[in-house]
């Protein structure tokens, strides 16, 4: 493969980047995996940075660029490599690749903007197991034209376990449950919509006590607020067997529980900020620390 070129992005692929990582295997099945149910091209992206190569130098022992064996710059054997394991896992996918030199995070934004969907993984950091995103993966995560599935490190890259939707009536909640409904409805697999309160008070009164009137007008207080998000979208996918869940608790922990049990966790997300502060919404963020499923963070008006 020519490294400075390779294969254009098709219009709607699945992309996945990848980065010599011990990641690589598991964003990539799931990837390929989810090209293979949508009938989508599967695009294998491995960006190099060559600034960052040349910043890297050390002028005294003049560490040399990499060089692949045929002199070309960059890790186009890593590319190869993988894209032939790919072909072979799924000969009947449409399968390209590029490597492309850029900073992994511009290569994948910039690959969202005619994507379906970007796939990048995230490594396990602490004794407490923490996930930590690296600078692409959290750039893509913000920064996306196209929703960005998130695989932790160790997570399941099959479909088993339902589909698991936050939702709380935000524009980007909407946008999630949309994409998770038919994400469900490909996968023929049940979807879980939770909606989460923590304090609520009533005549002047903190509710505590499940089952008293003031719970129960709370909870129907919140589930209407995802009927109304989810009424619309049942009517459009009646296939999916769809259950709404009012749970009481931090609406991250609860998706990060549930994630246990769950083939994909689907959230909204506000992202912010620019590449020198770069922050994603409060809720994603701590999902994203302790989620045991792979993640699909949506933005509003994101197209599937």
């Amino acid at each position: 493969m020519d490294a400075s070129e390779g294969d254009a992005i098709p219009d709607g692929a699945v992309v996945v980047g990848i980065g010599n990582s011990d990641r690589d295997a598991e964003c990539l099945t799931w990837a390929g995996n989810s090209a293979q149910r949508s009938g989508s091209p599967l695009h294998i992206l491995h960006a190099h940075d060559l600034g960052a190569e040349l910043s890297a130098i050390d002028p005294v022992a003049g560490n040399p660029v990499s060089m692949g064996p045929e002199g070309d710059i960059g890790n186009a054997g890593l590319l190869d490599e993988t894209l032939a394991r790919a072909r072979e896992r799924w000969p009947d996918l449409a399968i390209t690749g590029s490597l492309p030199f850029s900073r992994p995070e511009q290569a994948l934004i910039d690959a969202s903007r005619t994507a379906r969907l970007v796939v990048v993984g995230a490594a396990r950091t602490s004794t407490l197991q923490r996930l930590g995103l690296g600078r692409s993966s959290l750039a893509a995560a913000m920064h996306s034209s196209s929703p960005v599935v998130i695989v932790p490190q160790g997570a399941r890259v099959d479909s088993e376990g339902p589909v698991v939707v936050g939702i709380d009536g935000s524009s980007h909640s909407v946008a999630a449950a949309e994409r998770a409904f038919w994400i469900a409805e490909l996968r023929d697999t049940p979807l879980v919509a939770v909606t989460t309160w923590n304090v609520e008070v009533v005549d002047g009164m903190v509710v505590t006590t499940p089952g008293t009137d003031a719970w129960n007008s709370v909870e129907a207080k919140y589930r209407a607020v995802a009927d109304r998000v989810v009424g619309p979208l049942r009517a459009k996918h009646p296939k999916v067997d769809c259950t709404v869940e009012v749970v009481r608790g931090a609406a991250a922990k609860v998706l990060a529980e549930r994630s246990a049990q769950a083939g994909l966790v689907v959230m909204g997300t506000r992202g912010r900020g620019g590449f020198a502060g770069m922050l994603l919404g409060s809720q994603s963020q701590k999902v994203l620390e302790t989620a045991t499923s792979p993640v699909m963070l949506v933005r509003a008006a994101q197209n599937d």
